[in-house]
Formats: structure tokens, sequence, C-alpha cells
């Protein structure tokens, strides 16, 4: 049996993406556990930990779109992953299919029971696995970096954030603005949205990306 598990790390940002392209696999309602939770861990996860304490049984496969929806925690990602190996539960990624190709040449090599947990401690499927996770990880690190930068250059210019709300607000704006800036991304995130999170008008909206512009 195939399950297939979505996930963004926030309530504004759109899950359709990922859904779409599990439904193009042949996924429906029944086999798609849809997710809004932050990445740090598992424990907070209940749709995640529904599926997999409930729902999976050996010989199933769970279908994420990237390793990264599984979480932040490279080293935690593959912990999870060696652990539902050892119930014989697998996990394969869409955007990393040569990974999934990978395990799969391994296992028609090796017909004991505990192959598929060996090949998932491998060292060049743990290289690959590391690169992707890395890859991600650094990419939120980025993302964190330029918010802080760009308040800091802000104050630097003189630019004063008023009262406290005002100054969480720019805040957020400046975490989450770039993610309106790209369609294609998987963490895409509509100006609708947005201004539905924030809390402001469009015509604030506006007046913090005009800011945003001339301060970055």
């Amino acid at each position: 049996m195939k399950y297939f598990y979505a996930r963004v790390s926030t309530k504004e940002q759109k899950l359709s993406r990922q859904i779409d392209i599990f439904k193009k696999m042949g996924a429906d309602d029944r086999t798609i556990f849809q997710e809004k939770q932050s990445g740090k861990n598992f424990s907070d996860r209940t749709i995640w930990n529904d599926l997999v304490n409930r729902w999976i049984r050996p010989g199933d496969t769970i279908v994420v779109k990237n390793f990264d929806r599984l979480g932040r925690n490279k080293k935690e990602v593959k912990q999870v992953m060696i652990d539902l190996a050892k119930q014989q539960v697998y996990i394969e990624s869409i955007d990393q299919a040569y990974l999934n190709d990978y395990i799969k040449s391994r296992l028609a090599n090796n017909e004991e029971s505990d192959s598929y947990t060996e090949a998932m401690k491998d060292f060049f499927f743990e290289l690959m696995l590391d690169m992707d996770l890395l890859r991600a990880e650094w990419e939120r690190k980025e993302t964190a970096k330029r918010r802080d930068e760009g308040i800091a250059a802000a104050k630097k210019r003189g630019v004063k954030f008023g009262r406290p709300l005002d100054e969480e607000l720019r805040e957020k704006f400046i975490e989450y603005y770039p993610l309106t800036r790209n369609k294609d991304s998987e963490n895409y995130m509509s100006v609708t949205s947005l201004v539905k999170m924030l809390g402001c008008s469009r015509t604030h909206f506006y007046r913090l990306e005009k800011w945003y512009k001339e301060n970055n």
C-alpha cells in the first residue's frame, strides 16, 4: 500500500502543489495525509504520527515530494527512515528518485531480511541524503540571515520601526515576503495569504514592500 505525506511549515502556505503531484500518481483523499506543521521535530506532528502509528503495515510505502518534507533535522530524518525500514516500511522521494533507485538496486542484490535497513545505513546513501538535507537546511538559514540583515541594515540607515507591534510586523514581512516572489517554489505564498497572515491592509502591504525594496 502506498501512502502520501504532504507538509508545509505554516498555515498560510499551500499544500495544493504537493497534493496535485500525488493525485497524478494515483493517490486519492484516503491515502493522502496533509499537515501544516513546523519541520522542527516529529513529536508535534499529529498527522504524521497518526500515519506511522495507526495506518502503515510492513511492506507499505510512504511517498513524499522531497525528503526535507519529513523534517529539518537531517539526523532525526535519517533515524526515522531507518526505524521505519526496520518495520519494512519504505519512504520514497519524488524529487530524489535517484536515491529510491539506489535503495532498490541494493535490495535486488541482497535477500537478507534486514537488507533495507543496512542499505539505509550505507555510506553512499547517507552521503547523498546528507547533501540534499543540508541544502534545505542551508536555504532556511539563508532566509533567516537575510531577514536579520535586512532589519539590521534598516536600523543602521536610521529607519524607525515605531511601536513594538509595528517592528514585529516588519520582521514578519522580511521573513515571509521572499516566499511571494516565486510561484514555482514549494513554499510559495500568495500576496493575499501574506496580507491575511500579517493582519494588515493591502495598502499597508505595498508600503512595506516599498520600504523592503529600498532597504534591501
